[in-house]
């Protein structure tokens, strides 16, 4: 059958227009020659101790990448608890100079370090936990693609810093000589590091005394009245609170007690880094009228 030169005509414009769109190859996306790399010398921190953080900025191209900043800040480190929240960054309350520039040549490795102390922005220490420290470049250059950071976690605990004795003067009380237990509660900072403790209140400690049944008896807050206005102490390594109080062998009701053994105790009623509750310590003791 025999096609008309028109109708041939017609049809060349088609196939050479599919057979260049199968000719040209499409372009790859250029790869981003820097890359960050965040890293701290440890993954878990006891308090007291600074975390030193590491960031590696690489150009893994073979050609030298120059990078230029809005201001002579080029990296930044944040760190967030564990709802995401950001506790701590580097760069808060720094100021910095005009814009600059930094060329790094084929294969160079920028290398940034920091210390943190597990602060927060104010000043203060941040809570046992988790936290994600992230590290930010912030080079503009050719071929960047996205934000350019890295991120490592790591945790933070607090051994219990305060150690709590408490002590009666005698092992035994007899009634009949109206002679009081005599009681001490010591509390002592035993951490290398200053520990600051807040009370929800003016009370700061309790002394009770329970029966051998395990009922408590007896409480030395017992109709007393404490200033509401929280208070805050701050304890030195190595400073203890001595807490002192008597007990006159009687409930709460002013009645004497029956013969028998108690168990006397002090509390300690501050709040801090790496308590441990209760915080008490505990002796039994004999009450008798005649041997």
């Amino acid at each position: 059958m025999r096609i008309g030169t028109t109708r041939i005509a017609s049809l060349l414009p088609v196939w050479t227009l599919a057979l260049l769109v199968s000719l040209v190859a499409v372009p790859a996306a250029a790869a981003d020659p820097l890359t960050v790399t965040v890293f701290t010398d440890k993954a878990t921190y006891q308090r007291g101790e600074q975390a030193l953080i590491t960031m590696e900025v690489k150009n893994t191209s073979a050609l030298p990448v120059t990078t230029s900043y809005s201001t002579s800040q080029k990296y930044d480190f944040t760190a967030r608890d564990a709802n995401g929240t950001a506790v701590w960054t580097w760069s808060y309350g720094k100021s910095f100079g005009s814009g600059t520039s930094k060329t790094f040549a084929a294969g160079e490795t920028l290398v940034i370090q920091e210390t943190w102390a597990f602060t927060d922005d104010a000043g203060s220490g941040v809570f046992d936990g988790t936290f994600s420290i992230t590290g930010t470049f912030l080079g503009n250059y050719l071929g960047r693609s996205g934000t350019k950071t890295g991120t490592q976690n790591v945790d933070l605990f607090t051994p219990d810093p305060l150690q709590v004795t408490f002590a009666t003067d005698k092992a035994s009380y007899s009634k009949l000589s109206g002679a009081p237990a005599a009681l001490t509660l010591t509390v002592t900072n035993v951490a290398t590091y200053a520990v600051t403790i807040d009370f929800q209140n003016g009370q700061s400690f309790d002394f009770s005394a329970k029966s051998s049944s395990g009922t408590t008896v007896w409480t030395w807050s017992n109709g007393q009245t404490f200033d509401p206005a929280p208070v805050q102490v701050v304890l030195a390594p190595g400073e203890s609170l001595q807490y002192t109080g008597s007990w006159a062998l009687k409930n709460n009701s002013g009645s004497s007690v029956a013969d028998g053994n108690y168990t006397l105790g002090g509390t300690f009623l501050g709040q801090y880094y790496g308590a441990i509750q209760p915080k008490s310590g505990e002796k039994v003791v004999r009450v008798y009228t005649l041997f």
